[in-house]
């Protein structure tokens, strides 16, 4: 019985799948939360200041980590851009924490 083939879809990132704002608390785990959607599945690459920063992979987070990351899904019908602010929350003792701060707040797509 043969399959049928799914309709081809650009790619494309949204509140959904990649939160335009993400909070992540220092001295816990973070992970930059971006996928897209499309058909032929798309290909994600998300960068900070030019450096690549792997979206879906946990890490250590430290308050260097606030800021603006350019996120960009690629298949070959197109591509999707999105700005991804990250807060990171600081922790000064029981129960209290705050903003430690955010550069570079542009927004894109």
């Amino acid at each position: 019985v043969p399959v049928p083939a799914l309709p081809a879809v650009p790619p494309r990132l949204d509140d959904g799948n990649c939160p335009r704002q993400q909070n992540w608390t220092e001295g816990q785990e973070g992970t930059l939360r971006c996928q897209a959607r499309g058909n032929p599945t798309p290909r994600v690459e998300c960068a900070r200041d030019g450096q690549p920063f792997p979206a879906g992979i946990p890490r250590p987070v430290s308050r260097a980590h606030s800021g603006t990351y350019r996120c960009q899904a690629t298949n070959p019908l197109g591509t999707d851009e999105r700005s991804v602010i990250v807060w990171v929350h600081c922790e000064w003792g029981p129960g209290v924490s705050g903003i430690c701060g955010s550069w570079g707040l542009g927004d894109v797509g």
